[in-house]
């Protein structure tokens, strides 16, 4: 029910919003709690709930640049390719925290973000997600995000690392496409 609550703030503040930014550069920043719900057997943030928090971290971002109006308009689905996340300390029951969501990237057909979890200073885990939009006739070309946002900026360079988890996401996508 949290995940629902926290998803209506995001959505009523983004829809609130008077003015949307034309910037990729300028990342999300969503701060929680973490409750009860969130927790595990081991009575810290489950693992499945930080990717939750990320998807509302990509949300807001959405919003923040305003590809949400396109987006409903448009009926189109955000859809997560791929991601993965490195945990470095636990989130603890009622801790505060900020995930951090930037735009690394994009090619012709995937957005590649950053979300970082922390706690003042402190990183507590790192992720990496590409992301693509999706109607009814298919997927939705980067370039025409991007123009809908009204951002006419080109791709930054991918990080080192991103480039390494894009290559690593490339052989693992090969290697469904090869068992099926």
């Amino acid at each position: 029910m949290n995940m629902h609550l926290r998803l209506a703030k995001i959505v009523i503040k983004g829809f609130l919003r008077k003015k949307y930014q034309q910037q990729v550069d300028i990342p999300s920043v969503l701060s929680m709690r973490v409750w009860p719900m969130d927790l595990d057997i081991n009575l810290h943030q489950n693992n499945g709930r930080y990717l939750s928090c990320m998807d509302l971290g990509r949300f807001d971002l959405a919003f923040q640049i305003g590809l949400h109006i396109p987006m409903f308009k448009n009926r189109w689905q955000p859809l997560l390719g791929s991601s993965t996340i490195r945990y470095r300390k636990s989130l603890a029951p009622f801790q505060r925290f900020e995930l951090v969501t930037s735009i690394a990237g994009w090619d012709d057909k995937w957005i590649f973000m950053q979300q970082t979890f922390s706690v003042g200073k402190e990183t507590y885990a790192l992720a990496a997600t590409k992301v693509l939009f999706r109607d009814r006739s298919g997927n939705i070309p980067t370039a025409d995000l991007m123009r809908h946002a009204n951002i006419a900026a080109q791709s930054p360079e991918l990080p080192a690392w991103m480039l390494e988890w894009r290559r690593a996401d490339q052989a693992l996508g090969a290697q469904i496409k090869f068992q099926n």
